[in-house]
């Protein structure tokens, strides 16, 4: 599929189906944020110090 033919696509779809889609592709390629799993472990450390501390 060339990129002409997927702005096509992405043309001809819903407003919902649209931002579904650049959700997904935010998630999947531009996100460079850690995952929440490991932000909550550190802000945890940081507030209540290491486990074994």
């Amino acid at each position: 599929m060339t990129a002409d033919e997927i702005m096509k696509a992405i043309e001809e779809m819903d407003n919902s189906e649209r931002i579904k889609l650049l959700n997904m592709l935010f998630d999947n390629y531009f996100d460079s944020r850690p995952p929440k799993e490991q932000i909550i472990k550190e802000k945890e450390e940081i507030f209540w110090g290491k486990e074994d501390e």
